[in-house]
């Protein structure tokens, strides 16, 4: 076993502090005891710098909108930190690399990829800030919304939902040459889309989004369709907009009831010849494999250049950083359910200590 700086060898435990869900609206910050000389062979131990909080996967346990949640859930899957040591069979990574890791929220937590459903950990450069680091997961996942694409020259491709996903997912397809249509009905989400290069932003009521659509495509719809927001009714507009032979890829998703006749969509579906894609993050396996070239460690080391360049420049999609606390944690979750208009990313930092900010 490996170990960095700290003398483990003298020191028997070690206090943590973690995130857990209890139940609905019951967000705590518990601390706990860790013996660092416990680390197995294959795991290594990681000390979190910051991690960036899931707006959708964590609100839909926070407030209770996914259908047969179990509680407490250990919340977060976007964290950076350091390894302080490595068990003996640990390989690719050594003491003091600062790394991407799927982790929940902790400041100290053991970590095996190999037992995680889907682990990931990656080696950030130098050049690579934590924060930036905490958003390469997030990247990923909006990644998933233009790789099962079929995206040709001259497309013009339109997403629902300007959140952290939607805003990330419309710098790859600008990246693409094509053009993008936002659509987005808050208007400060809808101002960010604006300052990240996007010439079509729709800011207004879903119901009036259909008419604005058809006035920019001259009412021929659109090539291909993102839907960001994980809203079952952001999905009958997405159908809706499609144009013929066109795709609608479904990169949000639905957690809470919704009740509508679907005729009208399944119809249009049949009579536009569209092709619906479900975009879930566990499509592409994480270390490439023989016959293909899509992979999450291939994506991740192309998302950094990205991020290294500035081309998705993160500190427009950060509206607070907050100290591990309950209260902060609380209220940034209620911020991102409730306060779309000031919220949209939310890093913890492990080190801080002051109030939100």
């Amino acid at each position: 076993m490996v170990y960095q700086h700290v003398n483990f060898e003298r020191v028997s435990i070690i206090l943590t502090k973690n995130v857990v869900i209890n139940g609905v609206e019951d967000v705590r910050l518990i601390e706990e005891t860790v013996d660092p000389k416990a680390v197995s062979a294959k795991e290594c131990l990681i000390e979190s710098e910051v991690s960036l909080i899931s707006a959708g996967t964590e609100l839909s346990r926070v407030f209770g909108l996914k259908k047969g949640a179990v509680y407490p859930v250990r919340p977060g899957y976007c964290s950076v930190g350091k390894i302080l040591a490595i068990g003996n069979d640990f390989a690719g990574f050594n003491v003091g690399d600062r790394v991407l890791f799927n982790g929940p929220h902790s400041s100290l937590q053991f970590y095996d990829p190999s037992k995680s459903d889907g682990g990931v950990l990656f080696k950030l450069r130098e050049e690579t800030s934590s924060i930036e680091g905490s958003f390469l997961m997030m990247c990923w996942i909006a990644m998933n919304g233009i790789l099962p694409a079929d995206v040709k020259l001259g497309d013009t491709v339109a997403i629902l939902g300007m959140g952290t996903l939607g805003l990330i997912l419309s710098i790859y397809y600008q990246q693409m040459g094509v053009e993008v249509i936002a659509l987005e009905p808050i208007t400060d989400r809808a101002e960010l889309a604006k300052s990240i290069g996007v010439n079509h932003v729709i800011n207004c009521a879903p119901n009036d989004q259909y008419e604005s659509v058809m006035e920019i495509t001259e009412k021929k719809g659109v090539d291909i369709v993102v839907d960001a927001t994980g809203l079952s009714e952001s999905i009958e507009t997405a159908i809706k907009i499609a144009g013929k032979y066109g795709q609608v890829i479904l990169m949000g998703s639905p957690r809470t009831d919704y009740t509508t006749n679907v005729t009208n969509s399944f119809n249009a579906i049949h009579t536009k010849m569209l092709t619906v894609i479900g975009a879930f993050n566990r499509r592409y396996p994480y270390q490439e494999k023989e016959g293909s070239r899509l992979s999450i460690h291939r994506s991740l080391k192309y998302i950094e250049s990205l991020l290294n360049k500035k081309i998705i420049d993160v500190d427009r999609f950060i509206s607070h950083v907050i100290a591990p606390t309950e209260e902060n944690l609380m209220e940034a979750y209620d911020g991102l359910m409730n306060k779309k208009n000031e919220y949209t990313g939310v890093i913890i930092d492990w080190n801080k200590k002051e109030d939100l900010a």
